[in-house]
């Protein structure tokens, strides 16, 4: 039978997708993207699909009971579970692995993140918290770079309006001088005074009568990073994002946030990791008197157990659904929580094909937002340009788009489009050093710093509901950070002991 070339690339996708999530062999030198089978991990999401739809009924009384159960293995479960340490627990992850959205993996010896790439410490409680961990991340060298029409500028972005990089612009000179206008205007918002009224108002409103090309920026800014576009991101986000980004200090290792969790994990004593459940999914969550019982799936067969405490550290889309007695006004503050889809690439060369910048926003691109050396925290100077290098790209989806991501197929073709633009239309000379691509799909990945999120439903959201606790990184603050998911379990997991 003739194979056409569409239907070769469809064979080779649908390899790739009973494939080991660990690697397809390379197609050769010299051969398209596309040729390349790419190999898909995601999360498992079954159960939050049959608990969304009620399809979870089987409550079986409870075979076991400990002091405190913590739901979910990600930053702000193993923060909670580490300040349980002494007491009775169980940590219960749906996952084969703990770590969320914090979750690296490896390629040839190289670590690479499949979602969060860094975060920042900036303040003597976070500080004390990483120091007590013995995890201290390198300092990110540099800014952002970003390409307009064909150009790259190193170190781009900068909240000082006479910074020299908008002068680069490939724009006549009134482009430029509206970015720096943009940035001494907004500057003048008072962002703690007005905190409310600009939570309230989208971001997409302070770009009247600016060139549109300074709202694109923003455009493909957002959505990896709060995710959302301008138009659905809160203009207080926004402006603190001019204003504050830059002079925050960033940090991360090899591999993103995903290596914090590892070691952390690794650092736990034998003892206390034998209280980690892992591929044991929760579907309920309900008071029986003074005690909560918590009731999951583990091979297939529904278990119960009982607890005094239960500290939910899950996003608010599925607490929502696992809560059998929330008040009418935190459910409905939940509901409103919104959360973006998103992909991430993982694109492994035989050889070093980027080292501008640790960020680089590819702004005009069709199929993703941006990329990240997965490696640049220890070779922003250079290093060694023979090694081989991945490069994780980010493509952030609408939530619309969300279905889409359930077809393996659809998903894969998304990967080889991402991958025809970024080793064709950007980098034609990567093409030839491409051995493998890796996909990982996260479908509510990103809590949405939308209009009203910070100061209207983050508020509600997460009022506790004793002895039920509720923390996560959608909890509170601006954006999702895995220090403020970290600092508020701890705070949950104090409130749980007192019931013990």
């Amino acid at each position: 039978m003739e194979i056409s070339r569409r239907s070769f690339v469809k064979w080779m996708i649908a390899g790739a997708a009973s494939a080991s999530p660990f690697g397809c062999a390379p197609a050769g030198k010299g051969a398209s993207p596309r040729s390349r089978a790419a190999a898909l991990s995601s999360e498992a999401n079954q159960v939050c699909h049959d608990l969304r739809d009620g399809l979870m009924k089987a409550f079986p009384p409870p075979s076991r009971a400990v002091d405190v159960v913590v739901v979910g293995g990600g930053p702000s479960g193993l923060a909670a579970a580490e300040r349980c340490f002494g007491s009775d627990f169980l940590l219960l992850e749906k996952e084969p692995n703990v770590g969320g959205n914090a979750w690296s993996e490896s390629w040839n010896g190289l670590d690479y993140c499949t979602g969060s790439a860094w975060l920042s410490l900036d303040n003597d409680e976070v500080w004390a918290l990483f120091k007590r961990w013995n995890l201290v991340p390198p300092v990110i060298q540099g800014n952002d770079s970003a390409h307009f029409d064909g150009k790259w500028i190193k170190d781009f972005w900068n909240s000082d309006p006479d910074y020299p990089s908008y002068a680069q612009l490939p724009y006549p000179k009134s482009v430029s001088d509206d970015f720096r206008r943009f940035i001494r205007e907004t500057a003048k918002f008072d962002r703690v005074k007005d905190a409310d009224k600009l939570d309230g108002m989208a971001f997409s409103e302070v770009f009247a009568g600016y060139d549109p090309r300074i709202r694109q920026y923003w455009d493909y800014f957002g959505p990896s990073n709060w995710g959302a576009r301008t138009q659905d991101t809160s203009a207080l986000v926004g402006l603190t994002a001019v204003h504050e980004w830059v002079p925050c200090e960033r940090r991360t290792f090899e591999g993103g946030l995903g290596t914090v969790s590892r070691r952390l994990f690794d650092g736990f004593p034998e003892s206390q990791k034998k209280r980690f459940i892992t591929e044991a999914a929760v579907f309920g969550v309900r008071r029986d008197g003074k005690r909560v019982n918590v009731s999951f799936l583990k091979d297939g067969r529904p278990e119960t157990v009982s607890a005094k405490a239960a500290i939910l550290c899950v996003p608010k889309y599925l607490a929502r659904f696992l809560l059998s007695d929330l008040p009418a006004d935190q459910g409905a503050a939940m509901a409103k929580m919104r959360y973006a889809p998103y992909l991430v690439y993982n694109f492994c060369f035989d050889r070093v094909v980027w080292n501008l910048n640790f960020d680089n926003w590819a702004i005009g691109a069709r199929h993703f937002t941006d990329f990240v050396p997965a490696d640049w925290i220890t070779h922003a100077d250079g290093g060694d340009l023979s090694r081989k290098q991945i490069i994780t790209v980010y493509a952030p989806k609408t939530e619309a788009a969300r279905a889409d991501l359930l077809d393996d197929e659809e998903v894969l073709e998304e990967a080889h489009a991402a991958g025809d633009e970024l080793c064709g239309r950007f980098f034609p000379s990567w093409a030839d050093h491409l051995a493998e691509v890796r996909v990982y799909r996260r479908g509510h990945a990103m809590p949405m710093s939308s209009p009203g999120s910070f100061t209207r439903l983050q508020p509600v959201a997460r009022r506790d509901n004793p002895p039920i606790y509720l923390a996560h990184s959608d909890n509170s603050g601006a954006v999702s950070d895995m220090y403020e998911a970290a600092l508020g379990a701890i705070k949950a997991a104090e409130k749980a002991l007192t019931h013990v």
